[in-house]
């Protein structure tokens, strides 16, 4: 048996009382962060304009469009639901893809729990399956894949998603091979957006990874099948698309090592490869006792992967300001935060915030090239009275290594969700999502996912 038909196996049989009880918590915090997300995303132009195409496909309709409460066929709400999370890059982070694994996988859970029916508990399991096999298909095949161009949440998500409804509609080890072998033809998504592109172009490779893994999963529910050697065959996903991959890292460890353990709920609406310096960055503001006409300049020393993503001096746009370390800095030092409205047209027009970024600098340096094992950056900021502040990350915040509190993970869902489904819709989500296990069919949450009236 090959390491992808192991993982297959595996996947089929997860079962959620299996998980530790710290997991079976990371599962519901991820669950419950990517429903925040999905809310936030809902009003930017571009996730309306998917919205609009997936309505138009028509069909009858199974699945909840969250935020929306409209009723589409389990795909389309998938889609919908994954571009919605993607919308500000605001979803959660497996850091050694890097992947986005949230936004594709409980898309593609929840479309098709709602679709079959299934329990709470149900739907859990297909999340943690979805994750697990997500992350551990980005991990064999980092970082030579993102570094060859593809789009790790585009491509590795697409094999989660469908391991996500495969778990969901009952596959057994077999019929999940199958399935993974029909999802991985449909595994793509390219970098080139971060050059010339716009977040449509991130949230779509998200959203067509959710869609995908479903249609995959209800392709053989229908009596289709895919080639078992999907990930690891000569011509599969593993050998084609990375230079070099690892292949036992598809399987090892499998039911008692969790690569979904690794992935992180992110703090800040920024890529991820920015969180290190932002909160180094608020720290020395608090300790210091400063503000932005205080700074005379900024050193953010790293390394390759994230200069070439994150090096933005001249930002013009959101999709710019998102993707800037430069950004990031000045919002960090001149507001003393980084969240979502500081991202609107009025906040990029700010001349004092366009002076700060200005006066950030993002520099290589050779002994910090450790990615994507950790993520060191090297910040130092000189003031105008000549001080000069210097501080080191080499883990982003929310991770493993410097996870989010409970209470912070709440705090972001209720603020992202509040302004969609009511601060009282919120709160029973909310409720809801803790006691998600004992849910005895998840089409009794559909009213909790609509927006406030």
């Amino acid at each position: 048996m090959s390491h992808g038909e192991r993982l297959a196996r595996w996947a089929a049989a997860a079962r959620w009382e299996d998980l530790e009880t710290s997991l079976q918590a990371k599962v519901k915090a991820h669950v419950l962060d990517t429903l925040g997300v999905m809310c936030a995303g809902l009003d930017t132009p571009h996730a309306g304009a998917a919205q609009s195409a997936a309505r138009a496909w028509g069909g009858a309709g199974a699945s909840t469009v969250v935020g929306r409460g409209w009723r589409l066929p389990a795909p389309s709400a998938a889609f919908c639901n994954a571009f919605a999370a993607r919308a500000h890059t605001f979803d959660d982070t497996y850091e050694l893809g890097p992947v986005h694994p949230g936004s594709a996988v409980v898309s593609a859970a929840l479309a098709a729990a709602e679709a079959a029916g299934a329990s709470g508990a149900a739907l859990l399991a297909g999340v943690a399956a979805g994750y697990e096999v997500a992350t551990r298909v980005s991990a064999a095949v980092s970082p030579s894949h993102y570094e060859w161009g593809f789009h790790n949440t585009g491509t590795c998500n697409t094999f989660g998603a469908c391991a996500a409804a495969g778990r969901i509609l009952g596959f057994d080890g077999a019929a999940m091979a199958d399935a993974l072998g029909l999802a991985g033809g449909g595994a793509a998504g390219l970098r080139q957006y971060q050059i010339d592109g716009s977040m449509a172009d991130t949230s779509l490779d998200g959203a067509r990874a959710a869609q995908t893994g479903v249609i995959a999963a209800d392709l053989r529910a229908h009596g289709l099948a895919g080639p078992h050697a999907i990930l690891d065959g000569r011509w599969g996903f593993c050998r084609v698309m990375a230079p070099h991959a690892d292949l036992d890292r598809l399987d090892a460890g499998l039911g008692g090592a969790y690569e979904f353990a690794a992935t992180a709920l992110k703090p800040f609406p920024t890529c991820r490869f920015t969180h290190g310096p932002a909160e180094v960055l608020l720290r020395l503001r608090a300790e210091a006792r400063i503000d932005g006409p205080a700074v005379e300049a900024v050193t953010i020393a790293t390394f390759k992967q994230s200069i070439e993503v994150a090096d933005k001096p001249t930002v013009r746009s959101r999709f710019d300001a998102i993707l800037s370390h430069q950004w990031t800095a000045a919002l960090a030092l001149g507001r003393g935060r980084v969240g979502l409205t500081d991202l609107d047209a009025a906040s990029l027009a700010d001349p004092a915030l366009q002076a700060l970024a200005a006066r950030v600098r993002v520099v290589p340096d050779e002994s910090l090239e450790q990615y994507p094992g950790r993520w060191p950056h090297r910040v130092t900021v000189v003031l105008r009275d000549g001080r000069r502040l210097a501080a080191r990350s080499d883990y982003p915040p929310g991770g493993a290594d410097h996870p989010l509190s409970p209470d912070a993970v709440e705090a972001k869902f209720r603020s992202l969700a509040a302004p969609v489904l009511g601060a009282a819709g919120a709160e029973r989500l909310l409720a809801s999502v803790r006691e998600l296990d004992t849910v005895p069919d998840v089409r009794s949450l559909a009213p909790l996912l609509g927006p406030a009236r």
